[in-house]
């Protein structure tokens, strides 16, 4: 199922600082298969976006040990949002899921918030 919201290009660049690696580059953005790799002071993220398929997998890596990794599926959104916070990646899920929304931060470090839901 595809995401219904997916930010600009130059949106997703401004967040992570970095252009990402392309999986086909004849291809638009929100087909194809993108991997912005960003340093964080100590760890190194790798996230990688298939807006079509609704999916984003992240990676954390700290030295050479993977801290976290996440497959998140069934997204309907991906927003880049501001707030006096700071800027965040906010994913939704269908609504026919119970996992409440994914968000990341990298300023000032790595920060991820998600969760489910009891209903």
């Amino acid at each position: 199922m595809a995401v219904n919201v997916f930010p600009d290009d130059y949106e997703l660049i401004s967040f992570f600082e970095v252009e990402p690696d392309v999986l086909d580059s004849g291809i638009p953005w929100f087909y194809n298969t993108l991997t912005f790799q960003k340093q964080c002071a100590d760890e190194l993220l790798y996230c990688t976006f298939s807006p079509a398929y609704g999916d984003i997998d992240l990676k954390v890596v700290r030295g050479q040990k993977v801290k976290i990794t996440l497959n998140l599926h069934n997204i309907e959104s991906i927003e880049i949002l501001k707030d006096s916070n700071g800027e965040h990646l906010k994913a939704t899920f269908h609504l026919d899921t119970l996992l409440k929304d994914f968000l990341l931060t990298l300023k000032p470090e790595i920060s991820i918030i998600w969760g489910t839901s009891l209903e």
